[in-house]
């Protein structure tokens, strides 16, 4: 990406806001704090807010929130990886991890850390010391028994050839199209919840568009009002100190006195963002029973959007 970018610049000489032609971009050359992690983020911020409704975890037969829900996800890349992470810290239990070369199972969970050091010194997540069980073929992994499946690597991963054997009660699509038409209209038909890759993995490109913006704006996110907000936390912590006579520790004064960083910032809009997302989708589900599920609601939602705008210009009656 810092090639595409400098590339454009030599092509384009002198225009102003050249960076924000493409996003991705390293950090050391204007790109953004949190993007490497942002998809991976996204779909555990997207499966989080699904299991927080307890209205629609009890159609499932599930308590609400993240606390002890089993979880298998495919794939251990970039987004497979960072979904894990941000699951496990929201307080899921991975159970599961597929891969091209096999899968592992446990249903006491695994340690991410600990599979990703075994995969990258024996080159496969197979012969982990932690697991239960293990498969040659990748696919069986997604059958094993669990109540929410990622599939964060491939299409087509979820078909009419194996959708009878999927025990997960929520398919979270982190890859682009892993789940056929078929195989999700099944899925409904059973009550499953499908949250849509559409939304699902569109974390990366909403801090890919905060890079844009950092770009056309030329400073980065905090820069201009990260000391003026310490400083006036400070003065506040000073006044209550002298007010109430409790004077605070070092690492309490810190916590509260700090102002928030680029990455704090991005993470925060990224997590607003998708909070925001899935909610809007849902309300447009519940409002209308012809919906039949999340990805018709998503499509609706943005369909909507875009004619209200054109409504708004006059360009549509």
């Amino acid at each position: 990406m810092s090639w595409i970018a400098d590339t454009y610049q030599t092509m384009n000489p002198g225009q102003l806001d050249a960076l924000g032609c493409v996003t991705g971009k390293p950090l050391a050359l204007h790109g953004i704090a949190g993007r490497k992690e942002a998809t991976g983020r996204g779909v555990a911020i997207a499966v989080r807010e699904c299991v927080d409704i307890a209205e629609d975890m009890k159609k499932l037969g599930l308590t609400a929130g993240l606390s002890g829900k089993r979880v298998i996800v495919q794939g251990l890349g970039n987004v497979g990886y960072h979904t894990i992470k941000y699951l496990l810290e929201f307080g899921a239990t991975i159970v599961g991890i597929c891969e091209y070369e096999g899968a592992i199972y446990s249903s006491s969970g695994l340690n991410l850390d600990e599979v990703f050091t075994h995969r990258k010194t024996t080159g496969s997540i197979l012969g982990f010391p932690g697991a239960q069980k293990e498969f040659k073929n990748s696919a069986e992994g997604l059958e094993q028994d669990c109540d929410i499946l990622v599939p964060a690597a491939l299409e087509n991963q979820i078909t009419i050839a194996n959708v009878a054997n999927i025990k997960a009660k929520i398919i979270a699509e982190a890859a682009n199209g892993p789940t056929t038409p078929e195989a999700a209209e099944v899925l409904m038909k059973r009550g499953c919840i499908i949250i849509p890759d559409m939304y699902c993995n569109a974390g990366g490109v909403t801090v890919s568009y905060f890079e844009w913006l950092k770009n056309l704006s030329h400073v980065a996110f905090g820069r201009m009002d990260k000391r003026y907000e310490e400083n006036a936390n400070l003065n506040l912590v000073n006044m209550v100190e002298k007010t109430t006579g409790v004077t605070l520790d070092a690492v309490q004064r810190s916590m509260i006195v700090k102002g928030a960083t680029e990455l704090e910032l991005v993470n925060s809009g990224l997590e607003d963002t998708m909070i925001r997302s899935y909610h809007e989708i849902r309300d447009v589900q519940m409002a209308n029973p012809k919906i039949d599920g999340l990805r018709t609601a998503a499509f609706v939602s943005s369909i909507d959007k875009v004619a209200i705008s054109y409504m708004n210009m006059g360009i549509w009656p």
